[in-house]
């Protein structure tokens, strides 16, 4: 199919001018479901993009950033800065946030959202479709019915504390949006889209109340101007931030921040390796992470919305890895099978020993790597996962450095919070309590502080909050359609407007929001 649109801005093909009705910046997630959407009825659609449909390395050389607090992922490569975003390297993760998560809950440091769950449940549902999976969400007997997995022996069956969260994994030809969108796009009439391009500054008009124009260059050195009725910045977490707060010529503290809310309140779901779970033969299979993932889904074991309530606690769940044999015996296990050809190697008969030493375990684990029916876990691991506490000191900084363009690059001041302490510790206790009240087995729990949180959480790429969705300036950088407080034609899409990460996956949510945008911006333009 012809790909007329796409324009590489590098060559002459583009003049020192575009100009369009609506101007989107990033082909992310964000970005190219807006575009789509908006495609199909209003003519006039740009997108600018900073990348080709390749990776890189002097493109993506630009989200070289720092880390000023906890460590955290390398940004260069946790954020992929060409056509399709990070869906590039999206798992596929699927799952709708939770109705309770819109809510306020000021208690666990949650300030809800300025939408409610039903304002957003038909975007999810159609973007659910999209991604080509079920929008039933919150129906785990459904979602496990769906994929031959017998429900029965589900926790909330027995206990009123427990809830089953199952997420459904979409399929990677389905979730790398660039490649799957790239000749729709092209295609369209109503589309031009600018390659290699990079937005360098949002000028607003001399009153601060609209945009002018943006600027942009390429790393040739060629400067290009762009104007829209409106604009949508795609860009990613951090570079939405940044954007905002660097173009600050005339509003001097950076746009939408005169209340000092751009780049705070960055969060991930978070994660947290600590304690074993021993189970009873009465532990339901489902659970179980390696027999969830062979079905293109993942249950886990979350609590009951009056168990957040009454505990004040974020949203938490567990995953459940089985470990066949103890570290030291799988090793062994792996090299005598690998070094069965050299068998007068002393290392090889400490390995035999080693194994010999541990012989019970062996069958399982020989059978958990083969996959075969009988094998049994030792133990599980366990895996907490939380949503973490939007926290204004978790934020994203501006440095002193520049990058090739000669911007400012952002770095990133990662922080917990108490509410992020407290949940993990309080949840796991209350995980061994009712496990155990219900005979699935014992925990052997280690102790979860707030320094063995510092020193042991992880994240999911989950960049959120940056530019966070309120229902007043006071409290935020957005609106409820997501246009920036005070300016009269600047959006934001992606999961830096979510004010909370929810006990849900961010990707499809970024999705229902940007339909839902496409939807608010067709009404104003009348379409």
């Amino acid at each position: 199919m012809a790909q007329v649109n796409y324009i590489d801005a590098k060559t002459d093909a583009v003049g020192e001018t575009i100009e369009g009705v609506v101007c989107v910046v990033g082909a992310g997630a964000a970005g190219l479901t807006l575009v789509r959407r908006l495609a199909k009825t209003v003519s006039g659609v740009v997108l600018i993009e900073s990348g080709e449909f390749e990776i890189d390395a002097a493109t993506q050389g630009l989200y070289s950033s720092r880390m000023r607090g906890l460590p955290y992922f390398d940004l260069a490569t946790s954020r992929l800065r060409y056509f399709g975003g990070t869906t590039n390297h999206w798992a596929g993760y699927c799952r709708a946030i939770d109705a309770i998560d819109y809510e306020a809950r000021p208690s666990a440091g949650l300030p809800g959202w300025p939408v409610a769950h039903a304002d957003v449940e038909p975007f999810a549902e159609e973007a659910a479709g999209e991604l080509g999976i079920k929008s039933d969400f919150f129906d785990p007997i459904a979602l496990l019915n769906g994929v031959a997995i017998d429900p029965r022996g589900l926790a909330e069956e027995s206990s009123e504390l427990f809830r089953s969260k199952i997420f459904q994994i979409a399929k990677e030809d389905v979730i790398r949006l660039g490649p799957r969108y790239r000749d729709e796009i092209g295609a369209s009439q109503n589309v031009r889209v600018y390659l290699n391009l990079n937005v360098a500054h949002v000028q607003l008009a001399a009153d601060g109340g609209s945009v002018d124009y943006l600027r942009c260059a390429t790393l040739t050195g060629k400067q290009v101007v762009a104007r829209a009725r409106y604009f949508v910045l795609c860009c990613h977490a951090i570079e939405n931030a940044r954007l905002l707060l660097t173009s600050h010529d005339v509003a001097t503290r950076g746009i939408g921040n005169q209340f000092d809310h751009v780049g705070r309140y960055f969060m991930d779901h978070i994660g947290l390796g600590a304690s074993k779970f021993i189970p009873s033969d009465s532990f339901p299979k489902f659970y179980d992470y390696e027999v969830d993932k062979t079905r293109s889904i993942n249950a886990v074991l979350g609590f009951a919305d009056a168990t957040l309530r009454k505990y004040d606690l974020l949203q938490y769940t567990c995953r459940f890895e089985p470990v066949y044999a103890e570290p030291e015996t799988a090793g062994a296990l792996e090299r005598v099978r690998r070094d069965l050809n050299k068998p007068g190697d002393a290392s090889f008969l400490r390995d035999v020993a080693t194994v010999l030493a541990d012989l019970p375990v062996v069958p399982s684990y020989v059978a958990a790597r083969y996959n075969l029916y009988f094998a049994k876990p030792l133990y599980y691991s366990i895996e907490h996962h939380l949503e973490q506490a939007p926290n204004p000191s978790s934020r994203v900084v501006i440095s002193n450095r520049r990058d090739a363009l000669g911007n400012l690059i952002a770095d990133l001041d990662w922080q917990m919070a108490e509410a992020d302490y407290r949940s993990f510790a309080v949840g796991q206790d209350l995980l061994g309590a009712e496990m155990a009240a219900l005979g699935w087995g014992r925990m052997v729990p280690e102790a979860i502080t707030p320094e063995f949180v510092r020193e042991q959480v992880f994240g999911f790429w989950h960049n959120i909050g940056t530019t966070r969705m309120s229902a007043t300036p006071e409290s935020g950088v957005v609106d409820s359609n997501c246009r920036v407080h005070g300016i009269a034609n600047l959006y934001v899409g992606g999961s830096s407007v979510f004010p909370s990460a929810g006990g849900g996956a961010p990707t499809m949510m970024i999705m229902a929001l940007a339909l839902r945008m496409s939807d608010h911006l067709k009404g104003r333009l009348g379409s």
